[in-house]
């Protein structure tokens, strides 16, 4: 038995449903030819470097399995037939591969992919942990904020000096400058006696 590597570039207008349609045809193709699948890299929709069917993306997939001739010329024929795969390229990996010990690279990409799950999960949990968080300390900070600005108003209207005490030198600003103001509006009507 031999291992390739075959490098699928598919439609990217398919929707996740064909997409896992034809995926599950390929795997089963190659349980027929009584193959191994090793990996299943999807690497989504990418930049092409040149238009393909007048397509500026495409939808790739990296396949690593196990099998003779006859599945990797079959894997192509169906290929070519089905619009759907718009490249693909197929290469020798290794010439004979030792079965027990591709059972167990299958069996260690396994625990790698269950553990980038449970940190995916993990993260995802502290994100949405740090969001509440953040959301309650906004609405704690809102709070007193709202309460403190009350607290400041009243306080302040209960400190300050009554506006007709004598003693207060605020009243006198206050009514010094309306005499100001009543002088310029003095200069204008005479201004306009003159005219």
């Amino acid at each position: 038995m031999r291992r390739y590597e075959t490098i699928v570039i598919i439609d990217p207008d398919l929707g996740k449903d064909a997409r896992e349609t034809l995926f599950g045809q390929v795997r089963d193709q190659i349980d027929q030819y009584s193959g191994r699948l090793i990996k299943f890299d999807e690497w989504g929709n990418r930049q092409l470097a040149y238009k393909i069917r007048k397509k500026p993306r495409g939808h790739y997939v990296r396949l690593d399995y196990c099998g003779t001739i006859a599945l990797v010329d079959e894997m192509e024929r169906r290929f070519k037939i089905n619009d759907s795969f718009m490249k693909f390229m197929t290469v020798l990996l290794d010439k004979e591969v030792d079965l027990a010990a591709i059972e167990a690279e299958i069996a260690e990409i396994a625990e790698q992919e269950k553990a980038a799950a449970s940190a995916r999960e993990k993260a995802r949990a502290a994100a949405e942990q740090a969001a509440a968080k953040n959301a309650k300390d906004v609405e704690k900070d809102a709070a007193p904020a709202d309460d403190a600005s009350t607290d400041e108003s009243s306080t302040d209207s209960d400190t300050a000096p009554a506006p007709d005490a004598p003693d207060s030198p605020e009243p006198e600003a206050a009514v010094s400058a309306p005499s100001q103001t009543t002088e310029t509006s003095d200069d204008a009507p005479e201004s306009n006696e003159k005219e």
